[in-house]
Formats: C-alpha cells, structure tokens, sequence
C-alpha cells in the first residue's frame, strides 16, 4: 500500500509515547540488520525508478530531522507544522552504507533525546499537519513517525526479497 493512499487517526494517550519511542529506537537496528552483508551495488540500485535502499533509510533521516522541527513547532504554538520531505535531498547512493546509516543513527538519536525531553503538559501541545489537515501532538507524531519507518522497512524488504537489483 502506498504511503500516501493511508488514511490515519489521531488522538493517542500521552501514556503510548514509551512505546511509540521504542519503535523508534528499534528502526536503527532493524534497519543495521536488513542491509549487514548486502554489496553496496544492490544497496545504490533503483528499479523502476523507485528509491533506492540507500534512498530510504536517507530519507528516515531527513524526515527525522523534519519531525525535531515539527516537535520544536508544537511547543512554541505555531499553527500548521513544516511540510514534509517528498524526495531524499541527499546523494545517498554515492556514499558507502555505513555512511548513510551513521547519518539515520544521528538524526535519530537526536530526534528521540528531543522526545525525551518533553514534560507532559508538553504531550497536550497540538498543530495542523500540513498535508493530512489535522491536528497531532507530539504522542501523534511519533506514533505516525513509527508507522512511516515501518513502511519503509516494509520497502526495503521487497526490494531484498524480490531481487529488485
């Protein structure tokens, strides 16, 4: 299914956010564990002109550093959040993998410590997401930040699965 063709509801409880964090987390290493071993060569390639593996985890960076700007957008009151990433701006496919995985680890890491600091009247903050044209707070982001990584997750596994390389 397509990413843009999901429909979502918002409204979690602050107490989800642990859990949505972990999912978080977690994407480093599944995504570690999906490429240790594959040659850089399968890891550049693009089929159809669909992003490459590389393309993906680059893009879970940029959108990362997109979401620490949407969570500092929330706690300062602005109305409609930034836009998101639509196209990974960076050369991913030029750089050795565990440069594009060092670059994912960082962005991460700092998105999860902005999560951390959060207090809890601070899980009550809302603002409109540009594109869905409802409000989320930051428990709604990361629990749609985590189903963005799984979706891409989800990509990168077809494209090792069905030999797309």
């Amino acid at each position: 299914m397509k990413w843009f063709e999901r429909q979502f509801t918002f409204g979690f409880l602050p107490a989800m956010l642990p859990f949505y964090l972990d999912r978080l987390e977690g994407t480093i290493y599944r995504l570690e564990a999906r490429v240790k071993g594959v040659p850089e060569e399968v890891l550049s390639k693009q089929h159809d002109g669909k992003w490459s593996i590389k393309q993906n985890i680059g893009h879970l960076a940029e959108v990362d550093e997109i979401s620490t700007r949407r969570i500092d957008e929330m706690m300062e009151g602005v109305s409609t959040l930034s836009p998101a990433v639509f196209e990974p701006k960076g050369d991913y496919n030029a750089q050795p993998i565990a440069d594009v995985l060092h670059f994912f680890r960082h962005t991460r890491l700092k998105n999860l410590l902005r999560y951390r600091e959060l207090q809890e009247l601070d899980l009550e903050k809302a603002s409109l997401h540009p594109r869905l044209r409802v409000k989320m707070t930051p428990v709604d982001l990361a629990w749609f930040d985590a189903e963005h990584d799984d979706h891409h997750l989800v990509t990168v596994h077809e494209i090792l699965k069905n030999g797309d390389h």
